[in-house]
């Protein structure tokens, strides 16, 4: 993953693949940096999992913080699995992507003296959390950079658009194959292929991601040759509201547990608190794993009845909650964990480089070393801003402003016979596999048992249902690595293996 060369002629331009936070800044950096590049997504320009974060956004711009503080906190948080310098650099360029955020019309919330408000979140040792409109952080974000991508002329925007496979020649990614929304295959030849495909929630049956967030980049970086890490280690939000039947599972932030609210079970104790001192607060791989026993034994749920202004502070929420007949002044909140954010993904250097020439990973498709073991909370759409940065600015430098406009054309590509429609059931049974056996726990026999039942599904999947298997073949990637490591750390807990191990697990 060394430096690669300046390019010396005009280049294709870069293709960027996914439009949540870390897609858009890097076309926006690619932008600003006189470099025009084309975004694709499979859905519409604001549909990501960046846009229905409740959360926010995790900076040390307040009194008594520092980068350094927000290091440990990540550090700690991790598992022993970061890397330091990965976090050094998260932490200490994310106050000025905030700022930038700012100077491009984002709107946070503010103290009545006009002061960024800055929440606390578990495992944090400051409050350091950026909020806008209380629990709608991401859609005011993605809101923002949307409008600012969609109207810039150096950005071709391909909606409903899906990348089936890239183009690799000599050992280098060279382009994108795609089907568009009218089924026309094209390709697309591309100096860089930036992934920014977001996560691979809808890999389970229970996740607060949207339908979109079917790991298709991993698939996509996988085929290319490119090396995919940590992917074993899952984050399980604790607190998504349980409701049969229902996926995605609606979300309640964590904010609201840095607010006040508890986690009590079925005879009204506070459970968290045998886990771990710090109780809601704790990591959220520890409240997780909470959650889930007191689910399994009965019941889970949240009370959010002490909250002051539950209503203004989490606006949100309570019109969800509403709509799902919940009063949040008023009823117990029954909640359980849901499949929510990946540690893991496509190896990266620090600027965003994969193992593979010509293909760059950004945001939560990539494996930067931030997260390690266990993801922070409000760390995610923070490592969007840094490291598509980071990844913007390299290219543009690499590039050096010479590219050339050259559009897609049409090509055989990757047929779409309608398979995956008929899959439907395929795709049910291997998110049930997912959910109950490489879940919050795992085992040896759970495992194995998941990576069999994949291998069936996947024998069962119609060779051109290339969505469908695709899904499954990351499925199995994940058992396996979970299978492998043999210890419990951060979002991978092995009940048969409880202890962390003081050596790397390859």
């Amino acid at each position: 993953m060394g430096s690669a060369a300046r390019t010396t002629c005009p280049a294709p331009r870069p293709v960027i693949v996914g439009t949540g936070i870390a897609g858009l800044w890097t076309a926006w950096r690619l932008a600003s940096e006189g470099v025009p590049s084309v975004v694709v997504t499979k859905g519409s320009l604001t549909e990501s999992a960046s846009a229905w974060a409740q959360g926010g956004i995790a900076a040390a711009l307040g009194p008594g913080d520092s980068p350094g503080r927000h290091a440990a906190d990540t550090l700690a948080a991790a598992d022993g699995l970061a890397d330091p310098e990965a976090v050094r650099i998260l932490t200490q360029e994310g106050p000025a992507r905030v700022l930038d955020l700012l100077d491009l019309g984002a709107t946070f919330d503010r103290n009545p003296d006009g002061r960024l408000g800055l929440a606390l979140e578990a495992a944090h040792s400051r409050p350091r959390i950026l909020h806008a409109g209380g629990d709608r952080t991401g859609a005011a974000v993605i809101g923002c950079l949307a409008r600012w991508v969609g109207a810039h002329p150096a950005v071709e925007i391909m909606e409903q658009t899906e990348v089936s496979r890239l183009m690799v020649a000599s050992g280098r990614v060279t382009g994108v194959h795609l089907l568009s929304g009218d089924g026309a295959r094209l390709s697309l030849p591309a100096s860089a292929v930036v992934l920014a495909t977001g996560g691979i929630g809808q890999l389970f049956a229970v996740t607060t991601n949207p339908p979109v967030a079917t790991a298709d980049g991993w698939s996509l970086a996988h085929g290319a040759g490119a090396q995919l890490r940590d992917i074993e280690f899952l984050q399980f939000h604790p607190t998504a509201l349980k409701l049969r039947g229902v996926n995605p599972a609606p979300l309640i932030s964590e904010a609201v547990r840095g607010a006040g609210a508890v986690l009590v079970d079925r005879a009204g104790r506070r459970f968290a608190l045998a886990l771990d001192p710090r109780g809601e607060l704790a990591p959220r791989d520890v409240v997780a794993r909470a959650v889930a026993a007191a689910d399994a034994g009965g019941g889970a749920w949240l009370d959010a009845r002490r909250v002051d202004a539950m209503s203004q502070r989490f606006p949100g929420i309570t019109a969800m909650l509403l709509r799902c007949g919940l009063d949040p002044a008023r009823d117990l909140l029954p909640v359980a964990p849901a499949m929510h954010y990946a540690m893991g993904g496509i190896v990266t250097d620090l600027q965003g480089r994969t193992d593979v020439p010509g293909l760059w990973a950004v945001g939560e498709a990539a494996r930067t070393g931030a997260h390690g073991a266990n993801r922070l909370a409000s760390n995610s759409l923070l490592e969007g801003l840094v490291f598509a940065d980071r990844a913007g600015r390299s290219l543009a430098r690499l590039l050096g402003g010479r590219v050339d406009r050259i559009g897609a054309s049409p090509c055989p590509g990757v047929p779409d016979h309608a398979s995956d429609a008929g899959c439907e059931g395929i795709r049910q049974e291997m998110r049930a596999v997912m959910t109950a056996n490489v879940g919050v726990e795992r085992t040896e026999v759970s495992l194995t048992e998941a990576e069999a039942a994949l291998q069936r599904l996947a024998r069962a999947t119609p060779p051109d249902a290339w969505r469908t298997r695709n899904q499954i073949g990351v499925a199995g990637l994940i058992a396996a690595a979970a299978r492998r490591r043999r210890e419990s750390r951060g979002g991978h807990w092995r009940t048969d293996f409880p202890r962390r191990v003081l050596r790397e697990v390859i």
